[in-house]
């Protein structure tokens, strides 16, 4: 073989041992990047038989104590509503309940309460809450147009059409004055 053929052998052995070395490092050195994993611990029960208390600091905090720590109504409100559009009623309802105490004249939070009681099967704690909604705000259809679909739906048909025809009469023209007229229509 000629000497230049040798040379060129050398070459991509230099290049494959420094591949190799380069390779290897990557390999064993971490990533700073990476989050680091921590060993989850737990103290001794402080009496035979006792529980264990979880150490671990990066445990996820309860909703009720996330709800309970927030004195902000619009972030509360928020929380409710991606909890109620996620089928979540239960959370929901306990975010609705802090916003009504921090702002008891929120009528969109009443109307969502009321919501959330119903597709929780709790009608009676629905159609009050809804009434309540009315009385902060006799004039909002919205909450009109909920009073009345939550009592017909769970048979209270009188005070269903009663909340109704009080949604129709506020606008009759709009959106809701139209589906409380239609759902007027279909009350016996």
């Amino acid at each position: 073989m000629p000497a230049e053929s040798y040379k060129k052998w050398i070459v991509v052995g230099i290049v494959v041992l420094f591949a190799g070395i380069a390779f290897f490092a990557i390999m064993t050195t971490e990533d700073p990047y990476k989050p680091q994993r921590t060993v989850r611990k737990a103290k001794a029960p402080s009496a035979p038989g006792g529980p264990l208390v979880d150490v671990n600091p990066n445990r996820i905090t309860p909703m009720e104590t996330i709800v309970a720590d927030n004195n902000d109504p619009q972030s509360l409100s928020i929380m409710g509503d991606k909890f109620f559009e996620s089928g979540n009623y239960e959370q929901a309802i306990q975010a609705y309940k802090k916003v009504i105490e921090l702002a008891p004249n929120d009528v969109d939070t009443y109307n969502d309460l009321g919501l959330a009681y119903h597709y929780t099967k709790r009608s009676i704690l629905a159609v009050d809450t809804l009434r309540k909604g009315t009385e902060v705000m006799p004039g909002y259809q919205r909450i009109w147009l909920s009073l009345g679909f939550v009592a017909v739906s769970t048979g209270n048909t009188e005070v269903g059409k009663t909340a109704l025809a009080k949604a129709a009469e506020l606008d009759p023209d709009s959106t809701m004055g139209q589906e409380a007229k239609k759902m007027l229509s279909l009350v016996k």
